[in-house]
């Protein structure tokens, strides 16, 4: 899995929470989490990839 396959994940799954009634902000908080936790990457990892 590289760089394009994380944040591809992390769109796909903020958007869902979008369409769900999650706003924005908390919709890319709760995507990178579930991110971090399916695909054993640091949040830290992450947060960083994101800016």
């Amino acid at each position: 899995m590289d760089i394009f396959d994380v944040l591809t994940a992390i769109s796909k799954r903020k958007m869902a929470f979008m369409h769900a009634g999650v706003d924005e902000n908390e919709a890319l908080i709760k995507a990178e989490f579930d991110v971090s936790k399916d695909y054993h990457i640091s949040l830290l990892d992450i947060e960083k990839l994101v800016g």
